[in-house]
């Protein structure tokens, strides 16, 4: 297997969320596990056919592993219920859409109350969306507290 890393686009070519994603200081272990799975690591580099309409990433901050009591030990499948094979906009969160996560692992229902943005996976309780969220060539990541486990 093809190691990865987060090379803050060292070709000069258009950034894919591969590159800018080793800037994210506050979901260090989320991208310590991304870099692990070669399929996610392909979505995030644009070199993934299941993200040919974009990709949404509901990045899991250091606070949402926290939060738990021990680390999944399929890292790797409770990450893909953050991925989003296409392009979810703010305003689209805003007006409380319905989408479906990688390999349909998640039903992501997202909420607007009081100035804010909120999603729910499944039947958790909803996380804030945080930001209006960070572009790339390959598609847009923003930032939960949340794990989806």
């Amino acid at each position: 297997m093809m190691p990865y890393t987060f090379d803050n686009n060292a070709q000069g070519s258009v950034p894919q969320l591969s590159d800018v994603l080793g800037q994210e200081k506050s979901a260090t272990i989320a991208l310590d596990a991304l870099v692990r799975s070669e399929q996610l690591m392909r979505a995030l580099s644009g070199d993934s056919a299941d993200f040919s309409q974009g990709l949404t990433l509901l990045l899991p901050t250091n606070d949402a592993f926290q939060k738990l009591d021990t680390v999944p030990e399929d890292l790797e499948l409770v990450l893909k219920r953050h991925f989003v094979p296409h392009t979810v906009t703010v305003q689209e969160m805003e007006k409380g859409v319905t989408v479906r996560s990688y390999e349909r692992l998640a039903t992501l229902r997202f909420t607007h109350s009081q100035g804010k943005v909120f999603v729910q996976a499944d039947h958790r309780a909803p996380a804030e969306v945080k930001g209006a969220g960070v572009h790339a060539g390959s598609g847009t990541y923003f930032l939960v507290d949340t794990l989806f486990v």
